[in-house]
């Protein structure tokens, strides 16, 4: 079972990246049993921690040099915007365990949501509705809808309109 769990990731994070043409990598990644929606972009590279456990909803934008973990399940619901170099973690260690104990917390991410570039989400947080992560920000705790958060950890530095109706879909062909 471990040999097969290696190959498929090994399939889905230095084999299908390398492929030029995004539209050809989401249609494998939806063939190797990835959940995705209609009109995704995932721009290239994209690493996969667990990709069986992760949905992503319609309309989705994934940029270059992501990182998905869907260790401890990871939902990302529709017109979600995520620039590159995001990491998104559903795992990790207790730093105060003396076993240094492996948790994992499911992370959700709602509709709207834009993860700036470069910011990264802990397990267990919930991004609500419209919220915004700025550049480089650490969020460790929920964000609530249409709160614009940044900083390290990230705290409210605004709040975002509420009349949102974009769907993010980059045209890269050979990308």
């Amino acid at each position: 079972m471990k040999l097969f769990k290696d190959f498929y990731l090994a399939v889905f994070n230095f084999l299908i990246p390398h492929i030029p043409n995004q539209f050809i990598r989401v249609f494998l990644y939806k063939s190797l049993g990835m959940k995705i929606g209609v009109k995704c972009t995932f721009l290239r590279p994209i690493f996969f921690y667990n990709p069986f456990n992760i949905t992503i909803g319609n309309h989705c934008a994934i940029n270059d040099n992501v990182v998905l973990d869907g260790r401890g399940g990871l939902v990302i619901n529709d017109n979600v915007n995520i620039s590159p170099y995001v990491k998104i973690y559903t795992a990790e260690h207790d730093l105060n365990s003396p076993d240094f104990k492996y948790v994992e917390g499911e992370v959700i991410i709602e509709e709207y949501v834009w993860i700036s570039t470069n910011a990264m989400v802990m397990p267990g947080v919930k991004i609500g509705e419209g919220a915004v992560v700025a550049a480089g920000a650490v969020v460790t705790k929920n964000v609530d809808p249409y709160t614009i958060v940044g900083g390290i950890p990230a705290k409210k530095i605004g709040e975002r309109k509420r009349n949102l109706a974009y769907n993010p879909n980059f045209k890269k062909y050979f990308h």
